[in-house]
């Protein structure tokens, strides 16, 4: 008597009825059929959904929704049931065991995943749970490059590597960011960046990116700066979405204000005023506090160089002294040429080969 629960609950499962063949049919193991000796209840028989229905339920859906693929949270094509439902089926494996939810299971195991609605969807991409290896986005960008007959591939461009799922997108935050795996290849070449004052990124692997060197603003050319706004715009003080004098036209408000949030600035006798007064009021430094700090001294200053009263000549100001920009003397193109020709440790002679003649490809022309 102890193993009849498990027994009544395994028929159950397998929708054999459990009720007398004598008792005389009342409809109650129908599905949604109502029931009067139980108050009105509706009895539902436990079947098992196979993975051939749930494709046609799918194909019903996509043929009313212009093709898309069904969520837990669409509407769901039939009367009853639902898509989170099915979900939940996929996902405990109450799915009639054919050899076609088998070669399903398999193929997603091959992977790392198990049945889900969403990854039913023959263009469903896992997320990404590892960092992405140095080696492989250097083997991207050698594929890309043979494709698009040696074009260097875009941040914006579309991802069409064969064999690859991903975006160069994410690819060039990865390396902004840093989020990339450690090894040694990844590990020298960041330390060259830094000893260069280059941020990785997509662009920097290009051997024709042209790196910029900028020295750091100071307190006294972001105050000329915005007196020369001041002047140009009637008095009014700029803000970070505000277009930049034309006098210097490399630059823009939001970085001036980016640089003073994290203290890239030239750390003189102007910047130690500037956070002393930061320290007084309590504040952090941006644009609109160093405004606010000196806005009697800005006032003043545009009054020197806007005349108040018609006819009367103006007093020319202090210069606007732009940020100096210059180009770097090393030949960068030919230190990123060599992380294309560097073969690594599982790579055949074709991979290898390829590498050689991207780098050829890519340091032919002049530096």
């Amino acid at each position: 008597m102890s193993h009849l629960p498990n027994a009544m609950v395994f028929l159950q499962l397998t929708a054999i009825p459990t009720s007398s063949p004598a008792r005389p049919p009342e409809g109650k193991d129908k599905p949604g059929r109502m029931n009067d000796n139980d108050g009105g209840r509706p009895s539902r028989a436990m079947v098992k959904r196979s993975i051939a229905d749930i494709l046609d339920l799918v194909r019903e859906f996509q043929a009313r929704h212009e093709g898309k693929f069904p969520t837990t949270k669409s509407p769901y094509p039939r009367a009853s049931g639902s898509w989170n439902a099915i979900d939940g089926a996929l996902r405990r494996g109450a799915i009639v065991q054919c050899q076609h939810f088998q070669q399903l299971k398999a193929a997603l195991l091959r992977r790392g995943l198990t049945p889900t609605l969403a990854r039913l969807d023959p263009s469903y991409t896992a997320p990404r749970t590892r960092r992405r290896h140095f080696a492989d986005i250097l083997q991207m960008i050698v594929h890309s490059s043979e494709q698009h007959g040696g074009r260097f591939p875009l941040r914006t461009d579309p991802f069409e590597v064969r064999g690859y799922v991903d975006t160069w997108i994410a690819i060039d935050s990865a390396l902004v960011d840093g989020a990339v795996g450690e090894c040694p290849l990844w590990i020298a070449h960041r330390g060259k960046m830094a000893q260069l004052g280059v941020m990785p990124s997509l662009a920097s692997l290009n051997p024709h990116y042209q790196p910029v060197r900028r020295q750091r603003r100071s307190i006294a050319s972001i105050k000329a700066a915005i007196v020369v706004h001041m002047t140009e715009n009637a008095g009014r003080v700029p803000s970070q979405r505000v277009r930049f004098p034309m006098e210097a036209r490399h630059d823009s408000w939001k970085a001036i204000c980016k640089a003073l949030r994290s203290g890239i600035i030239e750390h003189d006798r102007d910047w130690t005023e500037f956070h002393l007064r930061l320290e007084l009021s309590k504040r952090h430094p941006s644009l609109f506090t160093l405004i606010d700090c000196y806005r009697s001294e800005l006032q003043d200053a545009f009054e020197l160089t806007h005349p108040t009263e018609p006819g009367t000549r103006s007093v020319p100001g202090p210069p606007l002294r732009p940020t100096h920009v210059e180009k770097k003397p090393v030949q960068f193109g030919a230190l990123v040429a060599q992380l294309f020709c560097l073969p690594a440790a599982d790579a055949d002679v074709d991979t290898v080969s390829s590498n050689h003649r991207l780098a050829r490809t890519l340091t032919r022309s002049k530096w």
